[in-house]
This record gives structure tokens, C-alpha cells and sequence, in this order.
């Protein structure tokens, strides 16, 4: 059986190999990088962002399992996986709280404006007038409310990190009911309502069909001219168009984005021009605990499927009938 790694090489994925497994390791930037990397694998473990695509899966005739080592596995045509008999699991408990870390410090960077003071520090020094004139208005965080795209895992976590700032919270999440929230205070409402009563709003959504784009120029127009907008999901989700505009415009105050739709991104896009913005490059994740963390869990469900077993996680249940893995126990 043969493993292929896009990703670093590790002591834990290593230590899969054995008389009848070979792990070996690539690239996989590109769908053409993928295949190449990947044309004799058995299974693929993936520690990026790759595109499996209908090509990528029809070029690879003996794959069975895709093990997609992040949270998001908006990169995995997960209907051509089924099509093509493939397993696809994520690796739903990755950086929870590394991802909601970063979510409190952009609400709290954005709220104090640090990346104004970092620019004001940097041209003038240690001046207290010049720093304020930068800034411009700071409003005290206690009372204000905190409004959640999606409510799930991370979120959940960040209410909770929040919860001693004396604000109140919002949730738009159509899959759950009051009751499910209600542990956390928050209060759900429409999309519109959250935006329109929130001074800060925190994207928490997988991205998919249903999520592409979802936050757009309604969106950023029905928001307060004062609030805030976060992102540490993927930036997919929100149209960066109409975001480019809410920032240059004065719809909204400002941004705090760990996210874009295109990584890197383009050097002109706008948003990156944006002194309002506090763009990062996709860091939420990182810890040295969730790293190692992430490859014990990815290489436990690998262990599982060469040992003849199912994952315990499978984005795509519907492929039990008919995938080229078949387990002993299920």
C-alpha cells in the first residue's frame, strides 16, 4: 500500500511505514502537481489547501481514502469523490482553539485599533497627540454587541472567551434552534437583523455551496458605519468586492481578515490598500500544540483504514456502498 503525504515530512506519518506500506511525499499546488504526486497512492494525506478536483479523482485510479488535514475541505469536489469511490475525511477538531484565539484578538485589535498604533508608533514615536489624531474614535467594548456568522465549535469557543467583556451576542446559524444556543446567551436572528444590531461581526462559516459569497453588499450596507467585521473562516464566503467598497466607502469602520478568497492574493487587491483593514496570511491556525496535535489525529484515522477499519470521520457517508476501501469492520 502506498501513502502519499502532501505536506512536511513528520516523525508521526513516518512512522506508518512498514514491510507493506510506503509513504512517500510531494507537492500539490496545482491539479496537474496533485496528480503527479499522487498517481500511485492508495491514500492521500493532505496538510494544505489542494485541489481535488473530477480530473484530479479520475486520474487516480487506486485511491481510496483522502485524508484532508484541516477543518475546511472546500478544496475537495467531495461529489466527484463519491462518483469515484473515494473516502474523504477532515479533521474536525483542528485548531478550535488556536482559530478562536485569533478570532477574540482581530474582535479586540479591530475594536483598540492596534494596527493604527503600530503605524502611528512606527512614524512618529513615542507621541500620545499624534497616536490619537491616527486612530481617530475608540468606543469602550462593554455593552456593545457581537454578532456570530454561523455558531459552531469555534465560535462557540470564542463566545466563550469573550464572555468576560460584558457584551451581548448574536448568532445567524439557520441549523440550530434557540435552545441549542441558549448555554452560550446568544440570541439568534436573521442574517439582516445581525447585521443591523451588531458592532462587531465574527464569519465563522464553512465554506460550500450555500456559504459562497453569502456576505455581500446587503450585508456590509445593513451594518453600522462604526461596526467591525472579522473573518477567520475562509474567504470565500464574503464577496471582497463589496467589502472593498464598505472599507473605502465608510459602510463599515473597519476589517480584521485572516482569510482571503485568493492565497496569496493578487498585490492589487484593493482590500490590502485598505488602511482600515488588518489583513493576516492565514495564520489562525498555527500553534507548535495544534500542529502536532493534527498529525496524531490524521494518522490515527490512516492507521485505521490500512488496518481495514472506516475512519471515524467521513464527509461522504454516501460512498460506504460502493468505495474501493473495504473494511473489515465497520
Amino acid at each position: 500500500m502506498k501513502i502519499a503525504v502532501i505536506g512536511q515530512p513528520s516523525a508521526e506519518v513516518d512512522a506508518l511505514k512498514s514491510a507493506n506500506v510506503d509513504v512517500m511525499y510531494g507537492a500539490g499546488r496545482g491539479e496537474d502537481e496533485v496528480i503527479a504526486t499522487c498517481v500511485d497512492a492508495d491514500i492521500v494525506m493532505c496538510y494544505g489547501l489542494s485541489p481535488f478536483t473530477e480530473k484530479v479523482f479520475a486520474s487516480l485510479p487506486r485511491l481510496r481514502f483522502l485524508q484532508q488535514c484541516t477543518v475546511g475541505f472546500d478544496w475537495v469536489d467531495v461529489d466527484a469523490a463519491t462518483r469515484h469511490h473515494v473516502i474523504v475525511a477532515n479533521s474536525p477538531f483542528f485548531c478550535l482553539e488556536e482559530v478562536s484565539d485569533h478570532a477574540v484578538m482581530l474582535i479586540m485589535a479591530s475594536a483598540r485599533k492596534l494596527h493604527h498604533h503600530i503605524a502611528a508608533a512606527a512614524e512618529h514615536g513615542w507621541s500620545r497627540v499624534k497616536t490619537i489624531e491616527r486612530i481617530g474614535a475608540i468606543h469602550r467594548i462593554k455593552g456593545q454587541t457581537l454578532g456570530f456568522v454561523a455558531f459552531g465549535k469555534i465560535a462557540r469557543l470564542t463566545a466563550e472567551k469573550m464572555s468576560g467583556f460584558g457584551m451581548t451576542y448574536l448568532a445567524y446559524d439557520p441549523y440550530l434552534t434557540q435552545d441549542q444556543v441558549k448555554p452560550w446567551n446568544v440570541t439568534l436572528v436573521t442574517l439582516d437583523e445581525l447585521c443591523r444590531q451588531s458592532d462587531f461581526i465574527s464569519m465563522h462559516a464553512l465554506l460550500n455551496d450555500s456559504t459562497r459569497k453569502m456576505f455581500g453588499e446587503p450585508q456590509f450596507r445593513a451594518m453600522k458605519p462604526t461596526a467591525m467585521f472579522v473573518n477567520t473562516s475562509r474567504g470565500g464566503t464574503v464577496d471582497e468586492d463589496a467589502l472593498a467598497r464598505a472599507l473605502r466607502d465608510g459602510w463599515i469602520a473597519g476589517a480584521g481578515l485572516d482569510v482571503l478568497t485568493q492565497e496569496p492574493p493578487d498585490p492589487n487587491n484593493p482590500i490590502l490598500k485598505e488602511p482600515n483593514a488588518l489583513v493576516l496570511p492565514h495564520t489562525a491556525g498555527y500553534s507548535v500544540e495544534a500542529m502536532a496535535d493534527n498529525r496524531a489525529q490524521t494518522v490515527e484515522q490512516v492507521r485505521r483504514v490500512v488496518s481495514g477499519e472506516w475512519p471515524t470521520v467521513c464527509v461522504n457517508p454516501d460512498v460506504r456502498a460502493h468505495a474501493r476501501h473495504s473494511p473489515a469492520r465497520v
